[in-house]
């Protein structure tokens, strides 16, 4: 580009130079200049190739190229879906589809209707875990916290079976972000003696600050409810004091599931300031069918016992049924 500035401030010189043909003085005068012109042009146009970066001009012009096929591609998604969809209709049992359905919408950025399409291929073929561990990335970009039992119950199913190292960092990460610290020293645990995982003395260091600081979140009530029925929506899991209205300590958990691992700690209290566990308190489970629930969608008590000695339990895992 620069070479073409040059050429053609050079032939727009001697054009001038053919045109202005009057007396010898004034032709001197336009010659000069027109040469400081031509000089000064070319002075600028050195200056300017030599500290213009072509290498950031490419770069550009290749991130360009990319966000255009990026932008072609994401029509092209969502021109596909509705076919694939319709053909699903059809076909219920197409694996693939269902796979391929659940990556359209995770690109599209539709991460509840991308989870739906992975939990049916999850159903179809369980034992595939690049399918699992692509919706674990669709669970936590829809929400880590409102599916965080989802995805620490296929979090287990994929590092049970493949013992991945990135996979186990990726679930460091998650129980941080959900705050919690046991599935947190678990998995540091895990990361430690992981023959893969280099750098083990900063996440030693890391699992002894969690544990000097586990205080906070230290265990109340470890307990594993199974279910004899199908439940959609969500469980209120709820402590409270014998014949008080206010639960002391609550936790939400996603109830379509058979076996429901819960674990209470001080940071469920919800008063948190000097709590004192009662030796004797009730433990409720309550059933909506909606996230969140008001007048029109009551909870409704689906299980309920007395935990007559708190310090009985409080070291071992109650299991429940209903």
């Amino acid at each position: 580009m620069i070479y073409f500035f040059i050429i053609i401030s050079t032939i727009v010189y001697f054009y001038f130079l053919t045109i202005y043909k009057t007396t010898e003085s004034q032709s001197q005068g336009k010659k000069i200049k027109i040469t400081l012109s031509l000089v000064l042009s070319l002075i600028i146009i050195f200056i300017f190739s030599y500290s213009y970066d072509y290498t950031n001009s490419k770069a550009y012009k290749s991130i360009y190229s990319k966000n255009l096929s990026v932008r072609n591609n994401i029509k092209t998604i969502k021109d596909n879906v509705p076919m694939l969809e319709s053909k699903l209709l059809n076909n219920p049992d197409d694996f693939n589809g269902w796979l391929m359905l659940g990556k359209s919408y995770s690109i599209l950025k539709k991460y509840q209707k991308a989870s739906r399409a992975y939990q049916i291929a999850i159903n179809l073929r369980p034992n595939n875990m690049d399918a699992i561990k692509e919706y674990i990335l669709v669970l936590r970009s829809d929400s880590e916290t409102i599916n965080k039992e989802l995805i620490k119950k296929y979090f287990n199913i994929y590092l049970a079976s493949t013992n991945d190292a990135q996979g186990l960092l990726d679930q460091l990460s998650f129980s941080f972000t959900i705050n919690d610290n046991s599935l947190a020293q678990k998995t540091l645990n895990k990361i430690i003696k992981h023959p893969d995982i280099k750098n083990k003395i900063q996440y030693k260091d890391l699992l002894s600050q969690l544990k000097d600081n586990s205080s906070e979140f230290n265990s109340i009530l470890d307990i594993r409810v199974s279910t004899n029925m199908i439940y959609q929506g969500y469980f209120f899991m709820i402590l409270k004091e014998i014949n008080v209205n206010q639960p002391f300590a609550i936790k939400r958990i996603s109830a379509n599931q058979d076996n429901i691992s819960v674990n209470f700690t001080k940071n469920d209290f919800m008063i948190k300031e000097n709590m004192k566990i009662p030796n004797k308190f009730d433990f409720v489970i309550k059933h909506s069918n909606m996230e969140r629930f008001s007048s029109e969608n009551k909870l409704i008590e689906v299980f309920k016992i007395t935990i007559e000695d708190y310090a009985s339990v409080k070291d071992s895992i109650l299991k429940v049924s209903f």
